[in-house]
Parts: structure tokens; sequence; C-alpha cells
């Protein structure tokens, strides 16, 4: 087998792998929660064989696209193709706001923290859901917390969580995070 291709030609293969690093961030994920649009290929392309992906727009057209790199990028192509559709699976159960821990309330480039929750998932999970804008801009991201952190000792998880999620960026660091009970408490802490 060749670098680029180090489990064959099979384009299953790789697939596989990739599901397999999605279920490490999203344990609930299954394969039915793919977004159908999306296929995957391994094709020759002049001498060299190459993956390919292929996307049905909503007229039907299909759109073929020749990616770049091995088997590591495929497996994070396919994981962007299909993180966003695995999350809308799993919706909100419960939140928890803390936005009231945040000192100063800013963020990086000026901008006001308007949300930071954490949030428990229906079929099993945490995540963290942020939103801030200024005056003309805003924006939110929601952050999925790997649930290998939580096997971690608490003070280990908040060293693990501040990687994730930096503090210099949202406005919370670990020493406003550590001696939150009611935190800790909906963590399962």
């Amino acid at each position: 087998m060749s670098e680029k291709f180090p489990y064959g030609y099979d384009v299953n293969a790789y697939i596989d792998k990739a599901f397999g690093q999605l279920k490490e961030l999203y344990p609930w994920a299954e394969r039915s929660m793919l977004r159908k649009k999306w296929s995957y290929a391994i094709e020759k392309e002049g001498a060299d064989y190459q993956f390919v992906s292929y996307f049905v727009w909503d007229d039907g057209e299909r759109e073929r696209t020749v990616l770049k790199g091995g088997c590591k990028e495929f497996i994070e192509t396919f994981i962007s193709h299909h993180e966003s559709w695995i999350q809308r699976e799993n919706p909100v159960k419960d939140t928890l706001s803390v936005v009231d821990l945040i000192k100063g309330g800013k963020m990086a480039g000026g901008w006001y923290i308007e949300a930071y929750c954490f949030r428990s998932h229906a079929k099993g999970g945490y995540s963290v859901y942020l939103q801030g804008g200024d005056r003309s801009a805003g924006g939110s991201r929601t952050i999925f917390i790997p649930p290998a952190y939580f096997k971690l000792p608490w003070d280990e998880f908040l060293d693990a969580y501040v990687n994730l999620v930096p503090p210099g960026f949202f406005g919370l660091g670990k020493s406003d995070l550590e001696n939150a009970s009611a935190l800790k408490a909906f963590l399962g802490y």
C-alpha cells in the first residue's frame, strides 16, 4: 500500500476510519445521521489515484471535487462535511449559563460576551455555546467537549477545557471555573 492510501483503494476503509474519529467526539453518532448529499470515491486522475468527493445540489446537479492530500486530509474533509449534521441530531436537553463569571465582560477584539452556556444533550455529551458581539457585528459558536475529558479529575478537566476554549478569546479561565459549584454539579463532578 502507498503512503497516501495505507488501507488500499476501497474508499469505504477510509470512510470507516473517518466515522470512527467522529464517534470519538460524538459517541451517539450513527451512519444514518451523515449528510446524504455527500459521497466519496478513489479514482484514477491522470497517472495517480486520488480521493474524490461528490456533492449533489438541490437542483440535482452533481459536483465532483478532487481532494488534495492523502488519508489524513481525506478524514479531515469527511469530518468537516458531516460534523454539523451530527451535532444537529443531538438536541440540547439542559443549559447552565456562566456568563456572570466573566470578569470585565469582554473577549478578544473588543466583543462583549452575550452568552456563555454549558449544555447537556439528549443523546449524551456536553457542549459550550458562546455568543459575542459589538455594536455592529456578532457571532456564535458551539464547541462540543470531548467525552475523554470527563474521565479526568476536575483539575485536569479544566486544564484540557481551557485549551479547547481559550480564555483569551472567550473570557473564562481555569481560575474563573474551578470553584463554580453549579458548573461542577452540571458536568457531573
